[in-house]
């Protein structure tokens, strides 16, 4: 595990090369800017258009667009839409998944990361931590369907992640973030299912 990433983003990148569908014809990575680091965990086939957008225009962003406003593009014009760490900061999240549904063609995609236990991060605005069943019900108002939420890390990796501004040391890290993955497994299985605990979630909806 690499010592120079939060726990957040090494256990995100995993669960997503894990648990990606094969993602094919045109993929648009939604505030994505201008790094869009993510793209090397999906499961893209080689035929795929990968479209990167941002609401600020950087070096590497395809697309400039602001989702909280009607999308710049026709409906059903992609297979599949990625939604990367930040349905937080939308005041109104609902419309911005209504809006992605609108563009995502019928039986494509849609993938989010949303962190769960985390830190306050306004990027000017930080509104929102979703729960599961809070996932699911904004989903499903969005229309979507054959939702599948898949958490990854759990208390022990979620409080390694509040205090990973303390961890002074980069060389120490990776120790420190195998330890929290390893007393995360001896979490019970029914407390992780009544009551889970998660980083966060990465969640895969069908249009």
């Amino acid at each position: 595990m690499s010592g120079h990433k939060s726990i957040y983003r090494v256990l995100s990148r995993a669960i997503l090369k894990t648990h990606c569908p094969p993602l094919t014809g045109r993929v648009i990575d939604l505030a994505s800017g201008g790094h869009s680091d993510y793209r090397y965990f999906l499961n893209l086939s080689k035929e795929a258009q990968y479209i990167t957008s941002d609401i600020k225009k950087e070096e590497r962003v395809d697309v400039v667009l602001d989702l909280t406003q009607k999308l710049p593009f026709e409906s059903g014009s992609f297979d599949a839409a990625l939604l990367f760490n930040c349905l937080y900061i939308f005041e109104n999240p609902g419309d911005v998944l209504k809006e992605v549904n609108r563009v995502v063609r019928p039986g494509g995609f849609l993938l989010t990361l949303t962190p769960f236990v985390f830190n306050e991060i306004p990027e000017p605005v930080d509104y929102w931590r979703f729960t599961s069943q809070g996932l699911m019900k904004i989903l499903t108002q969005a229309g979507f369907k054959e939702i599948e939420i898949i958490p990854f890390g759990e208390r022990f990796s979620a409080a390694v992640s509040l205090l990973n501004k303390f961890l002074i040391f980069d060389f120490f890290k990776p120790f420190v973030y195998w330890l929290a993955v390893q007393f995360d497994k001896i979490v019970p299985k029914n407390v992780k299912k009544n009551h889970p605990c998660p980083l966060g979630y990465l969640t895969i909806a069908r249009r």
